[in-house]
């Protein structure tokens, strides 16, 4: 091999070993902030049911409107009346709604509703948990004994030639 071939490979295994060092570096320091947790790679594969006692309605706008957009450069389009709200982010789309309500209890569904990917893996997938972890913080601060429930999704993709 020429010389130059060498150093095209040594300077780009330098730039992906200094990429995956500051993205490691970020991970760690947002799971001490407590704005994220450690997740398994394919969480956005399943939508979160959040069961907890009654709650007023205004309680979760006020949580849903209330959280860090800007920080999880995210955002948040909402219906307080339907307890409908939508996220977008770099490459992805999520909902939260309110799925039933009564005297002793309510439901909530949480999902991602769309993601694009990279080599195989979800593009933006830290904010996509940073808003995960929000959405969980804000039930259990509305209840601490909320029930969360994983429910697989019904996957469908797109494959593009490009």
């Amino acid at each position: 091999m020429d010389g130059s071939i060498w150093i095209v490979l040594v300077v780009s295994a330098a730039l992906f070993g200094v990429i995956i060092y500051f993205s490691m570096k970020k991970h760690k320091q947002l799971v001490s902030d407590g704005k994220i947790i450690s997740r398994r790679a394919g969480f956005m594969e399943n939508a979160e049911e959040f069961t907890l006692t009654a709650v007023d309605p205004a309680r979760v706008t006020e949580g849903v409107r209330n959280m860090d957009y800007a920080a999880m450069h995210t955002g948040m389009k909402g219906s307080s009346e339907q307890q409908r709200f939508d996220f977008t982010g770099n490459g992805w789309s999520a909902r939260l709604v309110r799925l039933s309500a009564d005297e002793a209890k309510t439901v909530y569904r949480f999902a991602f509703t769309g993601w694009k990917t990279r080599n195989g893996l979800p593009q933006d997938a830290l904010n996509m948990n940073q808003l995960t972890t929000a959405v969980e913080k804000l039930f259990f601060s509305l209840d601490p004994n909320t029930l969360v429930r994983e429910v697989p999704l019904e996957l469908k993709t797109k494959h593009s030639i490009l």
